[in-house]
């Protein structure tokens, strides 16, 4: 893939608004904005992949950065689209645990862990800078560089975090699953 040219990323070209440079960001980015929204739960994960698109057009022209800092920026901002959809969405959904036992015994999580719930109710209760190195690192599947780089912290730093961050997942996983056999076994 050229780069600086129609055919991959031209930061110059989506600031100027070339049409190719801004085909190229949503035939990118679009599919895999769809997918993150749709694990993490959206009700609506194509609103939140056009929000997305739209926030980053009215926002490109600040933006300063090579491809892997644009990847950063345009998942920081999805983020936070499905934060505000989640935000919205009240229903629950019945709950199969097969995802979270899966993540219990992972020494790490991967994309698919993150549609389970419990899972989601779970990450919900982490503080929003684990939850957000988690999906971002996991879910989004952005390397550990990138994912410190959206966060605004060093490598070392994103890497201490996510291992935290996780522990403190499986553990509220743990107590999560103890509650549900005490309440079965008192019923």
């Amino acid at each position: 893939m050229k780069r600086g040219t129609k055919y991959g990323f031209s930061l110059r070209g989506l600031k100027a608004g070339d049409s190719n440079a801004w085909s190229w960001l949503v035939a990118e980015f679009s599919g895999k904005l769809v997918g993150y929204a749709t694990r993490m739960g959206a009700r609506d994960p194509e609103e939140v992949m056009s929000a997305t698109l739209e926030t980053i057009a009215s926002r490109i022209a600040d933006f300063e950065g090579n491809e892997s800092q644009m990847r950063s920026f345009i998942f920081s901002i999805a983020h936070a689209r499905i934060v505000d959809d989640l935000r919205r969405t009240t229903r629950r959904t019945e709950v199969s645990i097969e995802n979270t036992l899966n993540l219990l015994e992972a020494d790490e999580p991967n994309e698919d862990t993150f549609t389970d719930p419990d899972l989601l109710d779970a990450l919900g209760r982490l503080p929003e800078e684990q939850r957000r190195m988690l999906e971002l690192r996991y879910v989004m599947g952005l390397s550990t560089k990138e994912t410190a780089d959206a966060i605004g912290k060093s490598e070392v730093a994103t890497r201490v975090g996510l291992s935290r961050a996780f522990a403190r997942l499986k553990d509220l996983l743990i107590d999560d699953l103890r509650v549900d056999a005490g309440q079965e076994v008192s019923s």
